[in-house]
């Protein structure tokens, strides 16, 4: 059976983030740097992954998976596929060149990564580590979970030994020369490429390495053709002791993925508080996700806020808010306490959403207002511009043809009919 979560998919800005936890290395060794990256269906950790590539000067890995579920329509623009449905078979296609790509399943995909990767393992070195460039940290995670549901997480542990975010690496070299450390805005700058789009992971895998690689080059004293971005094989010395201490080994990525569960299982507890306000505009989304995440983040739960309520009312929730939510502001202080007292107060009324406003028929342009096409079109329906759709002759318009056809019956009505000869 297949799953449509389009209509069920949050939006971006409420799925929560990986804790931007600072990277804390991985020891001394001969380490071989990878670029690595992935399509998925979403940022959850129950999401999916839909392409996973990696790449080196000697080479390169990229395969697609079939999704169990459809694609939202924002990742589908994002990553450029789309999931096709027919009676018979699912095919997942490119909507650039609309050519259909060669698919495999999560399980098979998985396995010839990690083959591929102990082929690649040169011999006498620790292990890989997988380089990748994201702004909110999100693919770890999602790589760690979908191999642990296939069992191969301790396999993959053999072969590699810890992720790095470049992202963190440009963000700290690049710091006085630009403000943007995004992907594209790297590969503008240092690699002098200029890409229309990062539809496909292959493309930010190649660049996540190469602008790795050119910052280590940079950092060198004597400029040499070893670590140079056009020689490089990803096992010079200097490129892996900058990279090293902003990689996390495994056990650490795993930890924080723990942690990462706990919080979303104190964040759930907030659903019939804040269940309203979620699904309201974008704004009151975004305002009432962070209200739940800052109760979250300081170890304040349902059952804890309840029972501060029942033993003090609202005082008994004020202090704790106070007390022990030290990183919000006066303005989500009060947001919190308000929304928070009358959700439990029964006598109040809980805290809705406001109402949302209807698109106005005209629309400014040039000082002058002009009526919306929507709404000239619903104007001109039948049901808007007469309540009897099948008006009179003498209102509807009507053609030549029908105009010649009326007068030729008349002539034929009023003209005698001629006698017989007897």
């Amino acid at each position: 059976m297949v799953q449509n979560d389009s209509a069920n998919q949050e939006h971006l800005d409420d799925v929560p983030a990986m804790p931007s936890n600072p990277a804390k290395g991985i020891p001394s060794g001969k380490y071989q740097l990878v670029g690595w990256a992935i399509d998925t269906t979403g940022r959850r950790l129950i999401d999916e992954i839909i392409q996973i590539a990696a790449y080196t000067p000697q080479a390169k890995f990229s395969q697609y998976i079939m999704p169990f579920g459809d694609l939202n329509p924002v990742y589908s623009r994002r990553h450029g596929v789309r999931v096709v449905n027919t009676i018979r078979y699912r095919r997942l296609r490119d909507t650039n060149s609309q050519e259909f790509l060669k698919t495999k399943s999560e399980m098979s995909a998985l396995q010839d990564f990690l083959v591929w990767l102990e082929g690649l393992k040169a011999e006498g070195t620790d292990g890989i580590v997988l380089v990748y460039h994201e702004l909110r940290k999100a693919s770890p995670g999602m790589l760690l979970e979908s191999l642990r549901r296939n069992l191969l997480l301790e396999r993959f542990s053999k072969v590699v030994k810890g992720f790095a975010n470049g992202f963190n690496v440009a963000k700290a070299k690049c710091a006085n020369a630009t403000k943007s450390c995004s992907l594209r805005a790297m590969t503008n700058l240092l690699l002098d490429r200029h890409p229309e789009h990062f539809y496909s992971a292959a493309e930010r895998a190649r660049a996540t390495l190469d602008i790795s690689a050119h910052l280590a080059q940079s950092e060198l004293t004597e400029l040499t053709n070893e670590g140079s971005e056009k020689g490089y094989t990803g096992e010079e010395s200097h490129f892996v002791e900058m990279v090293r201490p902003y990689a996390n080994s495994i056990e650490a990525e795993e930890e924080e993925i723990a942690l990462f569960k706990l919080l979303l299982e104190r964040q759930n507890t907030f659903r019939p508080v804040f269940g309203a306000l979620l699904r309201a505009s974008r704004a009151e989304r975004q305002h009432a996700s962070h209200l739940r995440r800052l109760l979250a983040e300081n170890n304040i739960n349902f059952d804890r806020l309840k029972e501060a309520y029942g033993s003090s009312a609202k005082e008994g929730l004020e202090k704790v808010i106070k007390n022990e939510v030290a990183n919000a502001n006066e303005k989500e202080f009060e947001d919190l306490l308000e929304i928070l007292d009358c959700f439990f107060d029964p006598e109040k009324k809980a805290v809705q959403p406001k109402p949302m406003q209807q698109r106005s028929p005209y629309r400014r342009r040039n000082n002058q207002f002009r009526r919306n096409k929507s709404s000239a079109s619903e104007s001109r329906s039948p049901t808007n511009t007469n309540e009897n759709p099948t008006g009179s002759d003498e209102t509807s318009p009507r053609s030549d043809s029908e105009k010649v056809k009326e007068v030729e019956a008349v002539e034929a009505a009023t003209t005698p009919t001629p006698v017989a000869a007897q």
